[in-house]
C-alpha cells in the first residue's frame, strides 16, 4: 500500500473510532468518506470490519450484565440473514452507487437524528424487520446502527439498558461479518495485515475519545459531528 494511503487509511479509521468513543455512534459512517477517497468500497469495509470487531468485544465485557437479552433475540435473526445479504450486494455491486446509497443513508440518518421528537410505537414481531434492514446495510457499509437505534430506543427506557443493549446487537453483526467477508474474498491477509500497522492509532483514538469524553459537551460534539456527516453525504452524492 503506498505511504499516502495508508495515511489516509490511518486518518479515517482513527477519526472514525474517535468519533465512535466520544459520541456513542457514528463512527463507520464518518470514517467511510475518507477512507473511499484512496481505496474502493468492498476494501473500505474490510478494514472497518476488522476495527468494529474489536471495538465491540472490548465493549461487550464490559457491558453484557445490563444487555437486554429479549430485544437482542428479536433482532438476531434478520441480522443474520440481513449481512448475508448486504455482504452479497457489497461483492456484486456497482461501487458508484453503492457509494451513492451511502451518501442517501448518512443523510436519512442525520434527518432521524435531528427530527426524532418521541417515541413511536413498534408493532409486534417488527423486530425481524428492523434486523434485516440493519443487517443488509451492516454488510454494505459497516453502517447499520442506526436502524438498530430506531428499534432499541422505541422498546427501552433506561439510557444504560439502552446503551448496553446496543452494544450488544453490534457485536453480533461485528463479529459474524467478519467470516462473510473472508468467505466472500473481501477480507483478505493483506488487509488483515496492514490492519496491524493501523492497530496503535485505533488504540490511541479509543484513548483520547475516552479521554475528551468527560470533557465535552456531549450536544454539541454531536450537533458537529452530523454538520460533518452532512458534507460527506453529500459529498457521495455529487462525486
Amino acid at each position: 500500500m503506498e505511504t499516502l494511503h495508508l495515511i489516509i487509511l490511518i486518518t479515517g479509521i482513527g477519526l472514525g473510532f474517535f468519533v465512535q468513543t466520544v459520541a456513542g455512534f457514528a463512527g463507520g459512517l464518518f470514517a467511510l468518506p475518507i477512507i473511499l477517497q484512496v481505496i474502493p468500497m468492498q476494501e473500505a469495509v474490510a478494514y472497518l470490519s476488522v476495527f468494529l470487531c474489536l471495538f465491540s468485544i472490548l465493549l461487550v465485557y464490559k457491558t453484557w450484565p445490563e444487555i437486554d437479552k429479549k430485544t437482542v433475540k428479536e433482532l438476531s435473526l434478520g441480522i443474520v440473514v440481513g449481512l448475508a445479504v448486504g455482504v452479497i450486494i457489497l461483492k456484486l455491486g456497482s461501487p458508484d452507487i453503492l457509494k451513492r446509497l451511502l451518501g442517501v443513508f448518512i443523510l436519512l440518518f442525520v434527518g432521524y437524528h435531528f427530527l426524532k421528537k418521541k417515541k413511536i410505537r413498534i408493532p409486534g414481531g417488527s423486530g425481524l424487520f428492523f434486523g434485516l434492514a440493519g443487517g443488509v446495510f451492516s454488510g454494505m457499509f459497516s453502517a447499520g446502527g442506526p436502524t438498530y437505534v430506531m428499534y432499541v430506543y422505541n422498546k427501552i427506557d433506561g439510557a444504560a439498558v439502552f446503551r448496553a443493549t446496543l452494544i450488544g446487537i453490534l457485536s453480533i453483526t461485528n463479529i459474524l461479518r467478519l467470516p462473510m467477508l473472508v468467505v466472500s474474498d473481501i477480507l483478505t491477509v493483506d488487509i488483515l495485515t496492514n490492519s496491524l500497522m493501523i492497530l496503535p492509532f485505533f488504540v490511541l483514538a479509543l484513548f483520547f475519545g475516552n479521554k475528551l469524553y468527560t470533557k465535552i459537551n456531549a450536544h454539541t460534539f454531536k450537533n458537529i459531528l452530523m454538520i460533518l456527516l452532512v458534507v460527506s453525504g453529500l459529498s457521495l452524492l455529487i462525486r
